[in-house]
């Protein structure tokens, strides 16, 4: 018979908690309470982080507020163990218990703390703040191990304060690799892919081995500003590096493609090697679903479920956005009534719904659209009501315009195109004292709407024009260009013009 001791038991716990096993948590827990070693800090802080492992994280909480003495190690486990997990909330509570009870948090404390700021988001800066102040307090004392220095920068880049995480990078002694993608990570998701790939640049220069990450975050921010000739150049070194074979990384070289116009360019890419990840397959199908092609869309959604791969909610939602831009109506409603009937473990959502009612406006029955997009079981779709916003415009139906307006003004008041999009209605229909009266109201209200904006890449720039702007140097060769294209597009070909990525 199998005799427990307390290392017999400290490398059962270490091997379940590994494996994540979740049976042997309560049977575990059974031996320890019988050896009388519940009173072991070193134990009781690894059943605990078993728990956690395991998703339990209310018996994880129970066994360490039953613990009779909590010393750091305890709190970090439980507070990183809950970061880990997704539970950025209940991580910082613990943290705040932590600090409170006077016991001082170390640096993976810290770390733990800076990664649940992280998952919070904007609404956790202050508390990412706090906890930023104490690392530059402890670092008075001696070097900051490089993990927490990145999770700073990393709280900061998630949180949208890139001032601040630039701020942390230039006073960086040492960037690894981790600090070059936060930071680019940060410029992507704050909207500034410009910077993103200038900061790679950089990190080139400075003989920084790129990995995986750093090549699906360029390659996003390629698609994000449809540079074609740079995600290109990156493409090869990707293929050079070997990492080609990432699927993070071919997603994002299949998206950027399908972004530039390059959808034969993102077949190939998903063609290159098989694969069965779902991710990939909905990017696919979206590309596909963008360009027309609505028949393969459909092909490779099919054929997801003959193949096992798994179909969510985005992979639904992107075979239902290409038939409604195919004008597939069959199509459309067998998937959609395949969710609605519950054959499906997809959960509906409005998005669904509101690709639906798109569907039915661009077939021109704008009222069974509204009927549709009234019997909704939510209380609210944006996407919904702006598809029959966008379709009144279209067909001139200015009653329903009205309608569909007036309903996204309340559920997206800061949408100011939804202020336009009723004015023009009311225009096509010559209706000028209500497109006055609307005007009014957007004066009133300061409402502005953006003016039009297109980028061209020529040569070594990307030219930008902006709607009405007379700034441009070379605007008069530009108008007398346009003019005469405009005379050539008069004269119809004898054969369809086909544009391919290769006459690019």
């Amino acid at each position: 018979m199998w005799e427990w001791d307390a290392t017999s038991l400290a490398g059962a716990l270490k091997s379940a908690a590994t494996c994540r096993s979740t049976p042997h948590v309560k049977p575990l827990h059974a031996v320890l309470l019988k050896l009388g070693l519940s009173a072991s800090a070193i134990l009781a802080t690894s059943l605990a982080h078993l728990a956690l492992r395991c998703g339990l994280p209310g018996y994880a909480r129970a066994l360490f507020d039953e613990m009779p003495r909590r010393d750091v190690v305890s709190w970090t486990s439980l507070i990183t163990g809950h970061a880990h997990q997704g539970l950025h909330g209940d991580s910082l509570a613990l943290l705040r218990r932590m600090v409170e009870s006077g016991v001082a948090p170390n640096g993976y404390t810290l770390s733990g703390g800076l990664l649940a700021c992280a998952g919070v988001g904007q609404a956790a800066l202050a508390t990412g703040k706090e906890i930023h102040a104490r690392v530059v307090k402890m670092s008075m004392y001696g070097p900051v191990d490089s993990v927490v220095e990145n999770g700073v920068l990393d709280m900061y880049a998630r949180c949208r304060n890139v001032d601040y995480a630039r701020r942390v990078f230039g006073v960086m002694v040492a960037r690894d690799i981790v600090a070059w993608n936060s930071m680019m990570a940060g410029y992507l998701g704050s909207g500034q892919a410009e910077e993103a790939l200038g900061l790679f640049a950089s990190m080139v220069s400075c003989e920084v081995g790129a990995d995986g990450f750093s090549y699906a975050i360029i390659v996003d921010a390629c698609g994000e500003l449809a540079l074609l000739k740079q995600g290109m150049q990156v493409h090869a070194r990707v293929l050079g590096a070997g990492f080609d074979s990432d699927v993070v990384v071919r997603n994002s070289l299949l998206d950027m493609y399908a972004k530039c116009g390059c959808v034969d360019s993102a077949e190939l890419v998903f063609n290159g090697t098989p694969s069965l990840d779902a991710v990939l397959w909905t990017t696919m199908i979206s590309a596909y679903g963008k360009f027309g092609r609505a028949q393969d869309a459909v092909c490779l959604f099919d054929r997801m479920a003959r193949l096992g791969i798994k179909r969510d909610g985005v992979a639904y939602l992107a075979v239902l956005s290409a038939c409604s831009h195919g004008g597939l109506v069959r199509e459309g409603w067998h998937y959609f009534k395949f969710l609605f009937d519950g054959q499906s473990s997809v959960k509906l959502q409005p998005e669904h719904y509101g690709c639906m009612a798109d569907l039915i406006c661009r077939r021109g029955h704008l009222e069974d659209a509204l009927e549709f997009i009234e019997s909704m079981p939510f209380e609210s779709s944006i996407a919904a009501w702006s598809a029959l916003l966008n379709s009144c415009r279209i067909y001139g139906n200015a009653k329903l315009g009205q309608l569909a307006a007036s309903r996204l003004l309340k559920l997206d008041p800061e949408n100011h195109s939804n202020w336009v999009a009723l004015s023009s209605i009311h225009a096509s229909e010559g209706d000028w004292h209500e497109t006055w009266m609307i005007r009014e109201n957007m004066n009133r209200e300061w409402v502005k709407k953006e003016p039009g904006c297109s980028w061209v890449e020529l040569h070594d720039g990307v030219h930008v024009f902006l709607m009405a702007d007379q700034s441009h140097p070379e605007l008069v060769n530009v108008l007398q260009t346009l003019d005469s294209l405009k005379e050539d597009i008069w004269v119809m070909p004898s054969k369809p013009w086909t544009i391919s990525c290769d006459a690019l």
